[in-house]
């Protein structure tokens, strides 16, 4: 394995606030504007059709915050983050923004890891693997793991999330964000008109049991994005500036839309956030707990 920490570069990072997301006005807006500034700088360095695709227009940056703020509470005592998969770490920089110097966060991914203007402000210690799913840390390490868009790749899904339990401490978290929606419409429309789509798509029902099966107790899922976002690296209408502005007007509906039954369940992804348990001993207390946040994030109603 090769470990890689980020060097200091020539570019223009914006600061690491110094106030978490708390301790702003507007909510993560201002984490809207960081984002969206650090993909400005990375562009300045090297060009790259992934990243475009996923900064094009402002609805996905705001798509990429919205979820993170959906699951922000288990970060927030976590001395240990894990941002697996991470490619150009966004999420990392998230929490950087969210906690500031109070955590130590890690990356890993397949690739060399270049996207510095990322790293370097993330202070991300990062890691480039080469097994399809074993990972160079130790049992127990990390308080949470994030895994944004990530499952859903890998070549061995069950044993992929063995071996996160395995570097979960007992109590951690394991949160999985931008999981495609088996049941989703945009997935649909992207297979019938032959644009770039996911080969693995999850059910809530079935990503809530396969956690279960692999010692995670879901303590949160929910659906997620009802508006696309055009974040396919496909030109044509994904470039269009029309097309463009008008999902940025409409992605104000989607918190209303994620949470209206039946029709949520045609999101185009499903998020979940497991706690690493030794044992099950049964679904009081969670099922308490599900029911005082509403019907979105309860397990036992998707």
């Amino acid at each position: 394995m090769k470990n890689t920490e980020t060097t200091e570069q020539s570019l223009t990072i914006p600061p690491i606030p110094r106030e978490t997301s708390r301790g702003r006005s507007g909510g993560g807006r201002w984490m809207d504007l960081e984002l969206s500034k650090l993909y400005s700088v990375q562009a300045q360095v090297k060009e790259d059709r992934y990243l475009h695709a996923h900064s094009r227009n402002f609805a996905l940056i705001r798509r990429q915050v919205s979820i993170f703020e959906r699951c922000q509470d288990f970060l927030q005592e976590a001395r240990t983050i894990l941002d697996w998969g991470c490619r150009h770490a966004a999420d990392a920089c998230l929490v950087r923004m969210l906690r500031g110097t109070e955590v130590e966060l890690h990356g890993c991914d397949v690739d060399a890891g270049e996207y510095h203007a990322f790293y370097d402000f993330a202070r991300l210690k990062y890691s480039q693997v080469t097994h399809p799913y074993l990972l160079p840390y130790e049992d127990n390490f990390f308080d949470v793991v994030m895994g944004s868009g990530v499952l859903e790749h890998v070549p061995n899904d069950s044993a992929s999330l063995e071996e996160l339990y395995r570097i979960i401490r007992p109590g951690g978290y394991f949160i999985v964000n931008m999981l495609p929606n088996k049941y989703s419409y945009t997935e649909w429309m992207n297979r019938r008109l032959r644009n770039p789509h996911h080969l693995r798509l999850y059910s809530l029902a079935e990503a809530k049991h396969m956690f279960m099966h692999h010692g995670f107790l879901p303590v949160r899922l929910g659906y997620h994005q009802m508006i696309p976002t055009l974040s396919s690296p496909k030109g044509g209408v994904f470039d269009c500036p029309s097309a463009n502005r008008l999902v940025e007007k409409l992605f104000s509906l989607n918190p209303l839309i994620e949470r209206l039954w039946p029709i949520n369940r045609l999101s185009t992804n499903i998020f979940i956030v497991g706690k690493k348990v030794e044992a099950f001993h049964g679904i009081g207390a969670l099922a308490k707990w599900s029911w005082r946040r509403g019907l979105p994030d309860c397990p036992f109603l998707a």
